[in-house]
């Protein structure tokens, strides 16, 4: 199974949708208000998807620095920066040796600038390629 953690994740939106896909999901943002709303979505999913749902109440770049146990079991990424783009500990991260079995980074950004210095960034590593990219 495929597990997965989203951060700049918000009330879940984008990777509750995943949920019935995905073997676990970690969702986490900066903004402790969201959590209300991401539980309340949880409990309208049906009950065998629950359990494999997960909000944690931190920042981007706290996720990568102490919640390594997530991220070390994750095979996808969902990132939804906001227009400043990555924090300089995500794009680090990424392009460092800690997340190995990581085989998909989606990256949803409403600020191109950022998205083309990031992406230079994790495309300059070595590690990563672009499959798809799609701008309205």
């Amino acid at each position: 199974g495929v597990s997965c953690v989203e951060l700049y994740g918000g009330v879940g939106t984008i990777g509750l949708h995943l949920s019935d896909v995905v073997t676990s999901l970690v969702s986490s943002d900066e903004n402790p208000n969201n959590a209300a709303c991401f539980d309340e979505s949880v409990r309208a999913l049906p009950e065998h998807i629950r359990p494999k749902l997960t909000y944690m109440k931190k920042n981007a770049a706290d996720m990568v620095k102490s919640e390594r146990d997530p991220l070390r079991r994750c095979h996808a990424l969902v990132v939804d920066p906001p227009r400043k783009g990555l924090d300089a500990e995500v794009v680090e991260y990424l392009c460092g040796e800690g997340c190995q079995n990581l085989k998909l980074v989606v990256y949803v950004s409403c600020g191109f600038n950022a998205f083309r210095r990031d992406c230079d960034a994790l495309v300059d590593s070595g590690k990563w390629r672009v499959e798809f990219a799609e701008g309205y």
